[in-house]
Protein backbone atom coordinates (compact mmCIF):
# COMPACT_ATOMS: atom_id res chain seq x y z
CA UNK A 1 0.00 0.00 0.00
CA UNK A 2 1.30 3.56 -0.55
CA UNK A 3 2.58 5.10 2.11
CA UNK A 4 1.43 8.92 3.59
CA UNK A 5 4.95 9.70 2.65
CA UNK A 6 3.92 9.27 -1.19
CA UNK A 7 0.73 10.76 -1.17
CA UNK A 8 2.93 13.98 0.37
CA UNK A 9 5.14 13.72 -2.51
CA UNK A 10 2.59 13.87 -4.79
CA UNK A 11 0.83 16.85 -2.99
CA UNK A 12 4.21 18.84 -3.35
CA UNK A 13 4.64 17.77 -6.59
CA UNK A 14 0.81 19.64 -7.15
CA UNK A 15 2.17 23.19 -6.22
CA UNK A 16 5.29 23.09 -7.33
CA UNK A 17 5.40 25.26 -10.80
CA UNK A 18 8.83 23.93 -12.79
CA UNK A 19 8.55 22.03 -16.02
CA UNK A 20 8.39 18.33 -16.50
CA UNK A 21 10.03 17.10 -19.88
CA UNK A 22 8.03 14.28 -21.13
CA UNK A 23 9.74 10.89 -23.00
CA UNK A 24 9.04 11.38 -26.48
CA UNK A 25 6.83 8.71 -27.81
CA UNK A 26 8.75 5.63 -28.81
CA UNK A 27 8.57 4.36 -32.61
CA UNK A 28 5.98 1.64 -33.76
CA UNK A 29 7.20 -0.32 -35.62
CA UNK A 30 4.04 -1.90 -37.01
CA UNK A 31 2.54 2.02 -36.98
CA UNK A 32 1.39 3.78 -39.95
CA UNK A 33 4.70 5.68 -41.58
CA UNK A 34 5.07 9.23 -40.75
CA UNK A 35 4.60 11.96 -43.34
CA UNK A 36 8.26 12.78 -44.94
CA UNK A 37 9.63 15.93 -43.13
CA UNK A 38 12.02 18.32 -45.76
CA UNK A 39 15.16 16.63 -44.34
CA UNK A 40 14.00 13.35 -45.46
CA UNK A 41 13.36 14.95 -48.78
CA UNK A 42 16.63 16.07 -49.44
CA UNK A 43 18.15 12.46 -48.97
CA UNK A 44 18.97 10.42 -51.90
CA UNK A 45 15.25 8.77 -52.99
CA UNK A 46 16.42 4.94 -53.13
CA UNK A 47 15.92 3.03 -56.51
CA UNK A 48 12.54 2.08 -57.30
CA UNK A 49 11.13 -1.39 -57.04
CA UNK A 50 10.18 -2.18 -60.65
CA UNK A 51 7.74 -4.69 -58.85
CA UNK A 52 6.06 -2.69 -56.81
CA UNK A 53 5.98 1.31 -59.46
CA UNK A 54 7.55 4.33 -58.35
CA UNK A 55 6.77 7.12 -55.72
CA UNK A 56 3.44 5.27 -54.60
CA UNK A 57 2.26 7.13 -51.10
CA UNK A 58 1.45 4.91 -48.76
CA UNK A 59 -2.25 4.21 -48.26
CA UNK A 60 -4.04 6.05 -45.16
CA UNK A 61 -6.67 3.69 -44.18
CA UNK A 62 -8.75 5.42 -42.15
CA UNK A 63 -8.70 9.06 -44.39
CA UNK A 64 -10.85 10.12 -46.48
CA UNK A 65 -11.49 8.74 -49.60
CA UNK A 66 -7.89 8.72 -50.72
CA UNK A 67 -7.46 8.24 -54.51
CA UNK A 68 -7.20 4.76 -55.78
CA UNK A 69 -3.28 3.56 -56.68
CA UNK A 70 -2.68 2.43 -59.84
CA UNK A 71 -3.47 -0.93 -61.02
CA UNK A 72 -0.28 -3.33 -60.54
CA UNK A 73 1.22 -5.36 -63.05
CA UNK A 74 -1.32 -8.46 -63.88
CA UNK A 75 1.72 -11.43 -64.15
CA UNK A 76 3.18 -9.56 -60.77
CA UNK A 77 -0.33 -11.06 -58.72
CA UNK A 78 0.70 -8.47 -56.44
CA UNK A 79 -3.06 -7.68 -55.41
CA UNK A 80 -4.48 -3.93 -55.26
CA UNK A 81 -2.24 -2.67 -52.45
CA UNK A 82 -4.97 -2.03 -49.80
CA UNK A 83 -4.01 -2.78 -46.24
CA UNK A 84 -5.50 -6.15 -44.92
CA UNK A 85 -6.50 -6.55 -41.36
CA UNK A 86 -5.65 -9.44 -40.39
CA UNK A 87 -8.11 -9.59 -37.42
CA UNK A 88 -11.29 -9.44 -40.50
CA UNK A 89 -13.50 -12.60 -41.13
CA UNK A 90 -12.48 -13.73 -44.34
CA UNK A 91 -15.50 -14.75 -45.35
CA UNK A 92 -16.62 -11.06 -45.42
CA UNK A 93 -16.02 -8.99 -48.64
CA UNK A 94 -13.97 -6.28 -48.88
CA UNK A 95 -15.19 -3.18 -47.84
CA UNK A 96 -18.33 -4.84 -46.18
CA UNK A 97 -19.42 -2.62 -42.73
CA UNK A 98 -18.72 -5.28 -39.99
CA UNK A 99 -21.63 -6.35 -37.83
CA UNK A 100 -22.79 -4.34 -34.98
CA UNK A 101 -21.54 -5.68 -31.66
CA UNK A 102 -25.09 -5.12 -30.33
CA UNK A 103 -26.88 -7.27 -32.24
CA UNK A 104 -24.88 -10.13 -31.05
CA UNK A 105 -26.91 -12.79 -29.12
CA UNK A 106 -24.47 -14.73 -26.81
CA UNK A 107 -25.55 -18.63 -26.11
CA UNK A 108 -24.03 -18.89 -22.48
CA UNK A 109 -26.84 -19.82 -20.58
CA UNK A 110 -26.00 -23.87 -18.98
CA UNK A 111 -28.94 -24.80 -16.82
CA UNK A 112 -27.02 -27.26 -14.90
CA UNK A 113 -24.54 -25.00 -13.95
CA UNK A 114 -27.50 -22.43 -12.63
CA UNK A 115 -29.39 -25.13 -11.15
CA UNK A 116 -25.77 -25.55 -8.88
CA UNK A 117 -25.97 -21.73 -8.27
CA UNK A 118 -29.72 -21.72 -7.21
CA UNK A 119 -28.46 -24.81 -4.92
CA UNK A 120 -25.44 -22.90 -3.12
CA UNK A 121 -27.40 -19.82 -2.60
CA UNK A 122 -30.35 -21.43 -1.17
CA UNK A 123 -33.07 -20.52 -3.86
CA UNK A 124 -36.01 -22.23 -5.07
CA UNK A 125 -35.50 -20.98 -8.88
CA UNK A 126 -34.43 -18.09 -11.30
CA UNK A 127 -37.49 -16.24 -13.00
CA UNK A 128 -36.09 -14.14 -16.35
CA UNK A 129 -38.46 -12.21 -17.62
CA UNK A 130 -38.49 -9.09 -20.15
CA UNK A 131 -40.84 -7.20 -22.24
CA UNK A 132 -39.84 -5.59 -25.42
CA UNK A 133 -36.25 -5.31 -24.50
CA UNK A 134 -36.09 -3.64 -20.91
CA UNK A 135 -34.32 -6.52 -19.36
CA UNK A 136 -30.89 -6.80 -21.06
CA UNK A 137 -29.37 -9.39 -18.86
CA UNK A 138 -32.72 -12.06 -19.66
CA UNK A 139 -32.65 -11.05 -23.43
CA UNK A 140 -28.93 -11.90 -23.75
CA UNK A 141 -29.13 -15.12 -21.69
CA UNK A 142 -31.85 -16.42 -23.09
CA UNK A 143 -31.18 -15.40 -26.77
CA UNK A 144 -34.76 -15.56 -28.35
CA UNK A 145 -34.80 -15.54 -31.96
CA UNK A 146 -35.69 -12.20 -33.38
CA UNK A 147 -37.01 -9.02 -31.58
CA UNK A 148 -40.01 -10.44 -29.44
CA UNK A 149 -42.19 -7.14 -27.94
CA UNK A 150 -44.82 -9.26 -25.66
CA UNK A 151 -44.16 -10.47 -22.25
CA UNK A 152 -41.73 -13.91 -21.57
CA UNK A 153 -40.90 -15.40 -18.67
CA UNK A 154 -38.46 -18.72 -18.28
CA UNK A 155 -38.28 -20.47 -15.46
CA UNK A 156 -35.02 -22.46 -13.62
CA UNK A 157 -36.25 -24.60 -10.81
CA UNK A 158 -33.38 -25.32 -8.50
CA UNK A 159 -34.94 -29.08 -9.11
CA UNK A 160 -36.63 -30.26 -12.87
CA UNK A 161 -36.55 -28.88 -16.31
CA UNK A 162 -37.23 -25.03 -17.10
CA UNK A 163 -40.38 -23.91 -18.23
CA UNK A 164 -40.49 -21.10 -21.05
CA UNK A 165 -44.01 -18.97 -20.93
CA UNK A 166 -44.59 -16.72 -23.81
CA UNK A 167 -47.11 -15.47 -25.85
CA UNK A 168 -48.82 -17.98 -28.96
CA UNK A 169 -47.52 -15.54 -31.37
CA UNK A 170 -44.00 -15.55 -30.63
CA UNK A 171 -43.55 -19.26 -29.64
CA UNK A 172 -41.27 -19.75 -32.15
CA UNK A 173 -38.88 -17.28 -30.88
CA UNK A 174 -38.11 -19.61 -28.07
CA UNK A 175 -37.99 -22.92 -29.53
CA UNK A 176 -34.38 -23.93 -29.21
CA UNK A 177 -34.57 -23.49 -24.82
CA UNK A 178 -33.63 -26.35 -22.76
CA UNK A 179 -37.35 -27.90 -21.02
CA UNK A 180 -40.76 -27.89 -22.06
CA UNK A 181 -42.90 -24.33 -23.75
CA UNK A 182 -46.33 -22.93 -22.21
CA UNK A 183 -47.89 -20.32 -24.66
CA UNK A 184 -50.66 -17.93 -23.35
CA UNK A 185 -53.11 -15.89 -25.52
CA UNK A 186 -53.96 -12.64 -23.84
CA UNK A 187 -53.83 -11.10 -20.38
CA UNK A 188 -56.64 -13.13 -18.93
CA UNK A 189 -54.57 -16.28 -19.46
CA UNK A 190 -51.00 -14.47 -18.51
CA UNK A 191 -51.96 -14.37 -14.91
CA UNK A 192 -53.17 -17.97 -14.38
CA UNK A 193 -50.52 -19.54 -16.23
CA UNK A 194 -47.92 -17.38 -14.27
CA UNK A 195 -49.43 -18.90 -11.01
CA UNK A 196 -49.36 -22.80 -12.28
CA UNK A 197 -45.77 -22.58 -13.52
CA UNK A 198 -44.59 -20.67 -10.05
CA UNK A 199 -47.19 -23.65 -8.73
CA UNK A 200 -45.35 -26.45 -9.67
CA UNK A 201 -42.74 -25.85 -7.20
CA UNK A 202 -44.62 -25.75 -4.30
CA UNK A 203 -43.77 -29.01 -2.99
CA UNK A 204 -40.42 -28.77 -2.99
CA UNK A 205 -40.83 -25.88 -0.92
CA UNK A 206 -42.91 -27.55 1.18
CA UNK A 207 -40.61 -30.19 1.92
CA UNK A 208 -38.34 -27.91 2.63
CA UNK A 209 -39.98 -25.84 5.69
CA UNK A 210 -39.41 -26.56 9.23
CA UNK A 211 -42.03 -27.27 11.71
CA UNK A 212 -45.18 -29.42 10.88
CA UNK A 213 -46.25 -29.18 7.56
CA UNK A 214 -45.67 -25.85 7.14
CA UNK A 215 -44.45 -24.77 4.10
CA UNK A 216 -42.56 -21.70 2.82
CA UNK A 217 -42.60 -18.97 0.22
CA UNK A 218 -40.88 -19.86 -3.01
CA UNK A 219 -38.00 -17.64 -2.81
CA UNK A 220 -37.41 -16.81 -6.73
CA UNK A 221 -34.37 -14.72 -8.20
CA UNK A 222 -35.35 -12.32 -10.69
CA UNK A 223 -33.35 -8.95 -11.84
CA UNK A 224 -34.58 -6.69 -9.10
CA UNK A 225 -32.20 -4.62 -6.41
CA UNK A 226 -34.07 -3.49 -3.12
CA UNK A 227 -34.14 0.01 -3.38
CA UNK A 228 -32.46 0.20 -6.54
CA UNK A 229 -28.99 0.24 -4.71
CA UNK A 230 -27.38 -1.71 -7.94
CA UNK A 231 -28.82 0.02 -11.06
CA UNK A 232 -27.24 -2.62 -13.18
CA UNK A 233 -29.24 -5.43 -12.10
CA UNK A 234 -32.63 -3.59 -10.95
CA UNK A 235 -34.11 -4.54 -14.48
CA UNK A 236 -37.64 -5.83 -14.12
CA UNK A 237 -40.40 -3.13 -13.35
CA UNK A 238 -42.04 -2.67 -9.92
CA UNK A 239 -45.50 -4.09 -11.51
CA UNK A 240 -43.84 -7.06 -12.27
CA UNK A 241 -42.60 -7.66 -8.73
CA UNK A 242 -45.88 -7.04 -7.51
CA UNK A 243 -47.17 -9.48 -9.95
CA UNK A 244 -44.98 -12.35 -8.69
CA UNK A 245 -44.98 -11.92 -5.10
CA UNK A 246 -48.55 -11.79 -5.26
CA UNK A 247 -48.88 -14.97 -6.06
CA UNK A 248 -46.89 -16.21 -2.69
CA UNK A 249 -43.28 -15.77 -3.74
CA UNK A 250 -40.74 -13.64 -2.04
CA UNK A 251 -38.40 -12.21 -4.51
CA UNK A 252 -35.07 -11.70 -4.56
CA UNK A 253 -32.36 -10.45 -5.97
CA UNK A 254 -30.56 -12.38 -9.16
CA UNK A 255 -26.94 -10.25 -8.39
CA UNK A 256 -24.97 -13.40 -7.88
CA UNK A 257 -26.48 -15.78 -10.42
CA UNK A 258 -25.66 -13.04 -12.96
CA UNK A 259 -22.12 -12.35 -11.89
CA UNK A 260 -21.51 -15.60 -12.39
CA UNK A 261 -23.35 -16.32 -15.84
CA UNK A 262 -23.57 -13.14 -18.08
CA UNK A 263 -20.28 -11.30 -16.36
CA UNK A 264 -17.84 -14.42 -16.83
CA UNK A 265 -15.70 -14.42 -19.99
CA UNK A 266 -15.21 -17.57 -20.74
CA UNK A 267 -11.97 -18.62 -22.31
CA UNK A 268 -13.18 -17.65 -26.10
CA UNK A 269 -14.25 -14.28 -24.34
CA UNK A 270 -10.94 -13.55 -23.19
CA UNK A 271 -9.11 -14.30 -26.45
CA UNK A 272 -12.13 -11.88 -27.76
CA UNK A 273 -11.13 -9.00 -25.52
CA UNK A 274 -7.18 -9.13 -26.43
CA UNK A 275 -8.34 -8.66 -30.10
CA UNK A 276 -10.31 -5.84 -29.09
CA UNK A 277 -7.13 -4.40 -26.75
CA UNK A 278 -5.00 -4.66 -30.02
CA UNK A 279 -7.39 -2.82 -31.98
CA UNK A 280 -7.78 0.13 -29.80
CA UNK A 281 -4.86 0.51 -28.82
CA UNK A 282 -3.36 0.78 -32.56
CA UNK A 283 -6.47 3.16 -32.72
CA UNK A 284 -5.00 5.79 -30.33
CA UNK A 285 -1.73 5.63 -31.48
CA UNK A 286 -2.80 6.08 -35.44
CA UNK A 287 -5.05 9.12 -33.78
CA UNK A 288 -2.39 10.64 -31.58
CA UNK A 289 0.33 10.63 -34.43
CA UNK A 290 -1.68 11.70 -37.01
CA UNK A 291 -3.12 14.37 -34.89
CA UNK A 292 0.48 15.42 -34.37
CA UNK A 293 1.37 15.20 -37.83
CA UNK A 294 -1.53 18.04 -38.88
CA UNK A 295 -0.16 20.24 -36.06
CA UNK A 296 3.36 20.28 -37.26
CA UNK A 297 2.26 20.86 -40.83
CA UNK A 298 -0.03 23.86 -39.40
CA UNK A 299 -2.84 22.41 -40.83
CA UNK A 300 -6.40 22.61 -39.11
CA UNK A 301 -7.63 19.76 -36.91
CA UNK A 302 -10.67 19.68 -34.59
CA UNK A 303 -11.77 17.06 -32.07
CA UNK A 304 -14.55 15.74 -34.23
CA UNK A 305 -11.62 15.25 -36.80
CA UNK A 306 -9.82 12.92 -34.86
CA UNK A 307 -12.75 11.36 -33.30
CA UNK A 308 -13.71 10.83 -37.04
CA UNK A 309 -10.54 8.97 -37.91
CA UNK A 310 -11.10 7.02 -34.84
CA UNK A 311 -14.85 5.64 -36.02
CA UNK A 312 -13.74 5.34 -39.51
CA UNK A 313 -10.59 2.77 -38.35
CA UNK A 314 -13.22 1.07 -36.01
CA UNK A 315 -14.95 0.37 -39.36
CA UNK A 316 -12.17 -0.69 -41.25
CA UNK A 317 -10.96 -3.40 -38.34
CA UNK A 318 -14.53 -4.69 -38.03
CA UNK A 319 -14.74 -3.54 -33.92
CA UNK A 320 -18.09 -2.25 -32.77
CA UNK A 321 -18.35 0.56 -30.12
CA UNK A 322 -19.48 4.10 -28.50
CA UNK A 323 -18.34 7.45 -30.14
CA UNK A 324 -15.05 7.87 -28.93
CA UNK A 325 -14.04 10.73 -26.32
CA UNK A 326 -11.92 12.84 -28.40
CA UNK A 327 -11.46 16.09 -25.93
CA UNK A 328 -9.40 18.78 -25.94
CA UNK A 329 -8.37 22.61 -23.66
CA UNK A 330 -11.17 22.59 -21.32
CA UNK A 331 -13.21 20.44 -22.67
CA UNK A 332 -11.12 17.70 -21.04
CA UNK A 333 -12.69 18.72 -17.75
CA UNK A 334 -16.05 17.15 -18.66
CA UNK A 335 -15.30 13.49 -17.92
CA UNK A 336 -18.16 12.46 -20.32
CA UNK A 337 -17.93 14.95 -23.29
CA UNK A 338 -18.07 13.93 -26.85
CA UNK A 339 -16.89 15.83 -29.60
CA UNK A 340 -20.19 17.24 -32.22
CA UNK A 341 -20.11 18.96 -35.22
CA UNK A 342 -21.98 22.13 -33.30
CA UNK A 343 -19.92 22.40 -30.48
CA UNK A 344 -15.91 20.61 -31.55
CA UNK A 345 -12.90 22.58 -31.28
CA UNK A 346 -9.96 23.20 -33.13
CA UNK A 347 -7.28 21.29 -31.25
CA UNK A 348 -3.57 23.58 -31.49
CA UNK A 349 -0.19 23.59 -29.72
CA UNK A 350 -0.56 24.18 -26.20
CA UNK A 351 -3.85 22.12 -25.72
CA UNK A 352 -4.24 19.03 -23.53
CA UNK A 353 -5.39 16.29 -25.32
CA UNK A 354 -7.83 13.13 -23.76
CA UNK A 355 -8.62 10.06 -25.79
CA UNK A 356 -11.29 7.45 -24.61
CA UNK A 357 -12.01 4.19 -26.22
CA UNK A 358 -14.33 1.37 -26.04
CA UNK A 359 -14.66 -1.46 -28.52
CA UNK A 360 -15.48 -5.59 -29.20
CA UNK A 361 -15.33 -7.55 -31.95
CA UNK A 362 -18.38 -9.02 -33.83
CA UNK A 363 -17.96 -12.33 -32.28
CA UNK A 364 -20.92 -14.14 -30.20
CA UNK A 365 -17.92 -14.11 -27.17
CA UNK A 366 -17.01 -10.63 -27.57
CA UNK A 367 -15.94 -8.57 -24.96
CA UNK A 368 -15.28 -4.80 -24.32
CA UNK A 369 -12.12 -3.58 -24.04
CA UNK A 370 -11.72 0.17 -22.50
CA UNK A 371 -9.55 2.23 -22.21
CA UNK A 372 -8.45 6.33 -22.13
CA UNK A 373 -4.90 8.20 -22.48
CA UNK A 374 -3.82 11.59 -22.30
CA UNK A 375 -1.82 13.73 -24.62
CA UNK A 376 -0.18 17.25 -24.69
CA UNK A 377 0.30 19.51 -28.10
CA UNK A 378 3.74 20.14 -27.57
CA UNK A 379 7.18 18.89 -26.30
CA UNK A 380 6.75 19.87 -22.59
CA UNK A 381 3.90 18.88 -20.48
CA UNK A 382 3.05 21.72 -18.20
CA UNK A 383 3.73 20.99 -14.63
CA UNK A 384 0.60 21.20 -13.14
CA UNK A 385 -0.72 18.91 -15.82
CA UNK A 386 1.77 16.38 -15.10
CA UNK A 387 1.40 16.25 -11.20
CA UNK A 388 -2.65 16.20 -11.35
CA UNK A 389 -1.63 12.81 -13.71
CA UNK A 390 0.84 11.09 -11.45
CA UNK A 391 -1.74 11.76 -8.70
CA UNK A 392 -4.49 9.84 -10.62
CA UNK A 393 -1.86 7.13 -11.84
CA UNK A 394 -0.78 6.37 -8.53
CA UNK A 395 -3.98 6.32 -7.55
CA UNK A 396 -5.00 3.32 -10.23
CA UNK A 397 -2.16 1.48 -9.33
CA UNK A 398 -3.15 1.80 -5.56
CA UNK A 399 -6.10 0.26 -7.23
CA UNK A 400 -4.04 -2.70 -8.38
CA UNK A 401 -2.15 -3.40 -5.77
CA UNK A 402 -5.09 -3.69 -3.46
CA UNK A 403 -7.05 -6.33 -5.79
CA UNK A 404 -3.67 -8.13 -6.27
CA UNK A 405 -2.94 -8.20 -2.48
CA UNK A 406 -6.46 -9.29 -1.65
CA UNK A 407 -6.28 -12.06 -4.17
CA UNK A 408 -2.74 -13.49 -3.64
CA UNK A 409 -4.33 -13.98 0.41
CA UNK A 410 -7.59 -15.31 -0.79
CA UNK A 411 -9.55 -12.44 0.55
CA UNK A 412 -12.73 -11.64 -1.08
CA UNK A 413 -12.54 -7.85 -2.26
CA UNK A 414 -15.42 -5.81 -2.98
CA UNK A 415 -16.19 -3.32 -5.78
CA UNK A 416 -16.37 -0.44 -3.31
CA UNK A 417 -13.23 -1.55 -1.32
CA UNK A 418 -11.47 -0.51 -4.40
CA UNK A 419 -13.06 2.61 -5.37
CA UNK A 420 -11.96 3.43 -1.45
CA UNK A 421 -8.49 2.69 -1.97
CA UNK A 422 -8.39 4.78 -5.51
CA UNK A 423 -10.36 7.56 -4.06
CA UNK A 424 -8.42 7.49 -0.63
CA UNK A 425 -5.20 8.06 -1.75
CA UNK A 426 -6.75 11.32 -4.27
CA UNK A 427 -8.13 12.69 -1.26
CA UNK A 428 -4.43 12.38 0.76
CA UNK A 429 -3.02 14.96 -2.42
CA UNK A 430 -5.69 17.34 -1.21
CA UNK A 431 -7.75 16.35 -5.08
CA UNK A 432 -10.78 14.10 -3.63
CA UNK A 433 -13.54 17.25 -4.44
CA UNK A 434 -12.16 16.85 -8.30
CA UNK A 435 -13.02 12.97 -8.58
CA UNK A 436 -16.30 13.16 -9.33
CA UNK A 437 -17.00 9.32 -10.55
CA UNK A 438 -16.50 5.77 -9.97
CA UNK A 439 -12.99 4.58 -9.91
CA UNK A 440 -14.52 1.43 -12.81
CA UNK A 441 -17.33 -0.65 -13.93
CA UNK A 442 -17.70 -4.29 -15.06
CA UNK A 443 -16.72 -4.77 -18.49
CA UNK A 444 -18.25 -7.47 -20.36
CA UNK A 445 -20.64 -8.20 -23.52
CA UNK A 446 -21.58 -4.79 -22.72
CA UNK A 447 -19.77 -1.79 -21.77
CA UNK A 448 -21.37 -1.12 -18.98
CA UNK A 449 -21.10 -4.80 -17.65
CA UNK A 450 -22.98 -6.48 -14.99
CA UNK A 451 -20.51 -7.50 -12.57
CA UNK A 452 -19.33 -5.62 -9.75
CA UNK A 453 -18.43 -2.00 -10.18
CA UNK A 454 -15.70 -0.21 -8.52
CA UNK A 455 -17.95 1.88 -6.88
CA UNK A 456 -18.38 3.66 -2.95
CA UNK A 457 -19.59 6.80 -4.74
CA UNK A 458 -22.21 7.20 -7.41
CA UNK A 459 -23.44 3.76 -5.65
CA UNK A 460 -22.36 1.35 -2.86
CA UNK A 461 -21.38 -1.48 -4.68
CA UNK A 462 -21.10 -4.40 -2.15
CA UNK A 463 -20.39 -7.32 -4.32
CA UNK A 464 -17.73 -9.23 -4.81
CA UNK A 465 -15.22 -9.66 -7.33
CA UNK A 466 -15.71 -12.79 -9.50
CA UNK A 467 -12.86 -14.47 -11.04
CA UNK A 468 -13.36 -14.81 -14.47
CA UNK A 469 -14.91 -11.37 -14.94
CA UNK A 470 -13.67 -7.95 -15.90
CA UNK A 471 -13.43 -4.28 -15.24
CA UNK A 472 -12.51 -0.99 -15.87
CA UNK A 473 -9.84 0.88 -13.24
CA UNK A 474 -9.59 4.82 -13.60
CA UNK A 475 -9.93 7.30 -11.72
CA UNK A 476 -9.59 11.11 -12.74
CA UNK A 477 -9.45 14.81 -11.38
CA UNK A 478 -10.95 17.35 -13.29
CA UNK A 479 -10.68 20.82 -12.96
CA UNK A 480 -14.17 23.13 -14.26
CA UNK A 481 -13.18 25.56 -16.99
CA UNK A 482 -9.70 24.14 -17.70
CA UNK A 483 -8.35 20.81 -17.91
CA UNK A 484 -9.12 17.04 -16.64
CA UNK A 485 -6.90 14.01 -16.52
CA UNK A 486 -7.63 9.87 -16.31
CA UNK A 487 -5.93 7.05 -15.53
CA UNK A 488 -7.49 4.49 -17.07
CA UNK A 489 -7.29 0.67 -18.23
CA UNK A 490 -9.15 -2.94 -18.52
CA UNK A 491 -8.35 -5.76 -16.20
CA UNK A 492 -9.23 -8.89 -16.10
CA UNK A 493 -9.16 -11.16 -12.67
CA UNK A 494 -7.68 -14.57 -13.57
CA UNK A 495 -7.35 -17.53 -10.72
CA UNK A 496 -3.37 -16.74 -10.63
CA UNK A 497 -4.34 -13.08 -9.75
CA UNK A 498 -5.43 -9.63 -11.43
CA UNK A 499 -4.65 -8.60 -15.35
CA UNK A 500 -3.92 -5.54 -16.29
CA UNK A 501 -4.58 -5.85 -20.16
CA UNK A 502 -4.61 -2.64 -21.51
CA UNK A 503 -1.21 -0.44 -21.82
CA UNK A 504 -0.60 1.11 -18.70
CA UNK A 505 0.15 5.06 -19.56
CA UNK A 506 2.76 6.70 -16.53
CA UNK A 507 2.61 9.62 -17.75
CA UNK A 508 0.83 12.56 -20.26
CA UNK A 509 2.69 11.77 -23.41
CA UNK A 510 4.48 14.89 -25.35
CA UNK A 511 3.35 14.90 -29.05
CA UNK A 512 5.46 17.20 -30.22
CA UNK A 513 8.57 16.09 -27.97
CA UNK A 514 11.81 15.48 -30.27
Amino acid sequence: MRSAIAAALVASLILSTGPVRAQAQPVDPYGDDPAPTKQKQKRKKPKPDPDRGAGQAPVDPYGDAPAPAPDPAPERGRGDGAPKDPYADAAEPAGAPPAPASTVKRRRLDVASVQGLLAVQSLDGWLLYDRAGQNPIAHQLVAPVGTPARAWFYYIPQDGEPTALVHQSEAQSFAHLAGTRVTYAGYRDLGKALKALLGAGKGAAKAKGKGKGKSKRLAIAMEYSPGGAVPSISRVDAGTVELVTGLGVSVKSSEGLVQFTKALWGPEGRVQHHIAVHHITELRKDALAWLARQVAEGKAVTELDVQQRIVRGMAVRGVDGPPPVVAAGEHTADPYYVPTAARARAIGKGDLVLVSLAARTASEDGIYAAATWVAYVGDVVPQRMASAFEVVALARDEAIALITDRTKRRRAVRGADVDQAARGFIAKANLGERFVHRTGHALDSDLQGVAADLDDYEVKDARTLVVGSGFTIGPGVYFDGEYGVRAEVSAYLAQTGLEVTTPKQEQIEALLAR
